[in-house]
């Protein structure tokens, strides 16, 4: 309403609540715009109404800065005679009295400093009231300023003085007064080569300025005029003694500067007076790297053929190959290729696949392990995010997953920036994302969406998974929903029971499982029976449990889907340290503890434990399996008396002895307890048994003599050890009760976990 005009509109809305100091903190009030638009009326409405005068806005500053600028002085009076503060600073525009000189409208000017304005306020962006003048061009206003005390030296340091305001706009006419009046011409003339003024920096240097001033931002007076591109500036600088090889750390030489703008013209000519073409710093480089960063291939030819240095190393920006490729120019890069350019341990920015293609095929290191203070050509091309040159250098050897110098995976990269793709495609040439130490940052939601599936996809089997997806629609097995892929084939086998063979598999979600497929005139009781007990198990209440799914059949064969896990206990044992053993070992025990008190707390004896009926999951974890002869105790029953039944060398005394009288055997609980200490022992000791060698275990168990107890050197873990697998079935504990033991208690259940975080930005 207040832009429009419409004083109506804002006396409704006012009347009707509007709240008249409403404004977002980075934009302007009611009052901003009204004394923006130059409407007197709706300026003393909002004011009698309550709009705050002194409103400060970091962007436009208070309402008397809107006015100021509008040139509406019958506004900025009102507004003063009802309390605006005059020297209120806003951060980006300064104070009024900035605004109205930078509109250069003498009368505010006047006004504001017959009203108590500070001449001389200086604000780091703008500068004092007389640089806003001096770049507004306004002689009449700079004159007023410095007649009222304004400080024709002060120096602010991203702006300069206001000589060098005057300058970049300009006016030799001000820039004569402000000399007249005592500026000093030294004071950073480097500024004022740049404003293209050919009358300016003659009438400066006239005035005994110094040619060679130095400016450590942006260096000499021809520093600046090579930057600007001002060819009669450089010549009339170097004929009055400018040094054309004035190098500073920062800038460089002149010629790196013209290098950078691009100026053949001020190239040559700077050379021609004695330009070194390889003098070089520490951040910007030579002036070749200037010249292959800007993309000028005639200044890089010229600078070539004037014997610049196309190998010249720099630890910031590195060789002229690198500034090349960081260009996107592969006209240069071949150019300096074919003149000899090392791109051995050339590990570039860049912007095509052509210019990647370009590059490895004419030697560029992949992995760069002889200089990991130079990040590879992989982390590059994550941080881009170009899929494509990802995945050409995967196909041609990149290490995906080494570290870089900041600790930063490629992967670590792509999530970090949201590249979604990359991520994808690292993910299909099998990054490991277990190795991540710290918890990755991801851009979107997607991200940790594709990795958390990652995640659960096993490492180990990953191979066959992969031969399985490459299996042709027709030649996969139908089983049905939910499976997806199958196909009994040898290289997708996962091992062989005795009742049926084990493969990958993999759902319709994507899931990663195995499937047992097992001859259906073999189904028998034993399938029949594990079958029930799976049935019977929610393994989502227990992280040490197989997982089954579902149950499938066909003509011939009926399947059982399983989640799928990394290994058996049996591998897992035979491939870790014993020092890993000894150590990770009571965390194994507790999770197959844990497991079994969760299977008797639902009456269920699994009767045939062993490490190879022990999976670990890829996190690490125990879970218990084969439950072809567990059974499941009737309501008041704490025994189950059947056949003498389980596996050598790991059944409990009770069903040794039983099958010695040939007796049914006597199952209990802790008839579990005691074989699952001895594959505490056996987990303990890096595969050996309690009970000594094969040959003499089953005597040694019926007989209560555990032969090999002295191997367990640590005497807590030995005691415990002993507890479970006491002879006398009274003296043994309940899987509960050996939980309970202090042994147990402070045992960790958890282990380290990748944490995936959602970006802030």
């Amino acid at each position: 309403a207040v832009l429009s005009g419409s004083l109506e509109i804002v006396k409704y809305l006012v009347e009707h609540g509007a709240d008249v100091n409403l404004y977002a903190s980075r934009s302007d009030s009611p009052l901003h715009t009204a004394a923006s638009s130059g409407s007197l009326e709706i300026v003393k409405y909002l004011v009698e109404h309550g709009a705050n005068v002194n409103l400060n806005s970091s962007i436009v500053g208070t309402a008397l800065h809107s006015a100021a600028s509008s040139a509406s002085l019958e506004i900025v009076k009102y507004l003063v005679e009802h309390g605006a503060n005059v020297n209120l600073n806003s951060l980006i525009v300064g104070t009024a009295i900035h605004s109205a000189a930078s509109f250069a409208s003498l009368k505010i000017v006047k006004y504001l400093v017959e009203h108590n304005a500070d001449v001389t306020f200086e604000n780091y962006r703008v500068g004092s009231p007389l640089h806003s003048a001096a770049s507004s061009g306004s002689l009449e206003i700079v004159k007023y300023l410095v007649e009222h005390n304004g400080d024709v030296n002060c120096e602010i340091e991203h702006v300069g003085s206001p000589l060098h305001s005057a300058a970049s706009s300009g006016s030799l006419e001000i820039l004569k007064y402000l000399v007249e009046h005592g500026a000093n011409v030294n004071l950073n003339t480097s500024f004022v080569a740049s404003s293209g003024s050919l009358e300016i920096v003659k009438y400066l240097f006239e005035h005994n300025a110094d040619v060679n001033c130095e400016n450590g931002r942006v260096g000499s007076p021809l520093h600046t005029a090579a930057s600007s591109g001002s060819l009669e500036i450089i010549k009339y600088l170097v004929e009055h003694g400018a040094n054309v090889n004035l190098n500073t750390s920062l800038v460089g030489s002149p010629l790196r500067s013209a290098a950078s703008s691009g100026t053949l013209e001020i190239v040559k000519y700077l050379v021609e007076h004695g330009a070194n073409v390889n003098l070089k710093t520490l951040v910007v480089g030579s002036p070749l790297h200037s010249a292959a960063s800007s993309g000028s291939l005639e200044i890089v030819k010229y600078l070539v053929e004037h014997n610049a240095d196309v190998n010249c190393e720099n630890g910031r920006v590195g060789s002229p190959l690198h500034s090349a490729t960081s260009s996107g120019s592969l006209e240069i890069v071949k150019y300096l290729v074919e003149h000899g350019a090392d791109v051995i341990h050339n590990a570039a920015q860049f912007g095509s696949l052509e210019m990647v293609k370009y590059l490895v095929e004419h030697g560029a290191e992949l992995t760069n392990e002889e200089n990991l203070d130079m990040r590879a050509i992989l982390f590059l091309a994550c941080e881009d995010g170009n899929p494509t040159i990802v995945d050409y250098l995967l196909q041609h050897g990149a290490i995906k997953d080494m570290n870089n110098w900041k600790l930063q995976s490629p992967l670590r990269i792509a999530c970090r920036k949201g590249h979604t793709t990359v991520v994808q495609i690292l993910l299909k040439y099998n990054v490991d994302i277990q190795k991540e130490k710290e918890p990755l940052i991801c851009g979107n939601d997607e991200i940790i969406n594709i990795l958390n599936v990652d995640l659960k996809k096993s490492l180990k089997h990953r191979e066959k998974i992969q031969i399985l997806k490459g299996i042709d629609n027709v030649n996969l097995t139908k089983v049905g929903p939910p499976v997806k892929y199958f196909s009994p084939q040898k290289s997708l086998k996962l091992g062989k029971g005795s009742m049926g063979v084990v493969y990958v598999g993999i759902l319709e979600d994507g899931a990663e499982v195995a499937v047992k497929r097992i001859l259906k005139q073999e189904f028998e009781d034993t399938a029949k029976n594990e079958l029930e007990i799976l049935s019977r198990i929610d393994a989502s209440k227990s992280p040490f449990i197989v997982s089954y799914r579902k149950c499938l059949e066909d003509a011939t064969f009926v399947y059982i889907v399983l989640d799928l896990y990394e290994e058996t206990l049996t591998e897992h044992v035979r491939t870790q340290r014993l020092e890993y053993l000894q150590d990770r070992g009571p965390r194994m025990i507790k999770d197959i503890l844990s497991g079994i008190e969760f299977l008797h707390s639902r009456k269920i004896l699994h009767r045939d434990l062993k490490p190879s009926n022990v999976l670990v999951d890829l996190e690490g974890h125990m879970r218990l399996a084969d439950f072809g002869i567990s059974r499941v105790l009737n309501e008041e029953e704490t025994t189950v008396h059947t056949g003498a039944k389980g596996t050598r060398d790991w059944m409990p005394a009770e069903v040794i002895e039983a099958i010695y009288q040939e007796e049914k055997g006597r199952f209990k609980k802790k008839s579990d307890v005691q074989v699952a200490g001895m594959i505490a022992f056996y987990i303990s000791t890096k595969g050996e048994h309690p009970f000594g060698p094969a040959l003499e275990r089953m005597i040694n168990i019926s007989k209560g003599s555990p032969v090999n107890l002295d191997m367990l050197r640590d005497l807590q873990v030995r005691k415990f050890i002993s507890w479970l697998i006491s002879h006398n079935i009274n003296d043994r504990p309940y899987a509960a009760d050996a939980l309970a033991d202090s042994f147990m208690v402070h045992v960790t259940n958890s282990l380290r976990k990748i944490i995936l975080q959602k970006s802030r930005t």
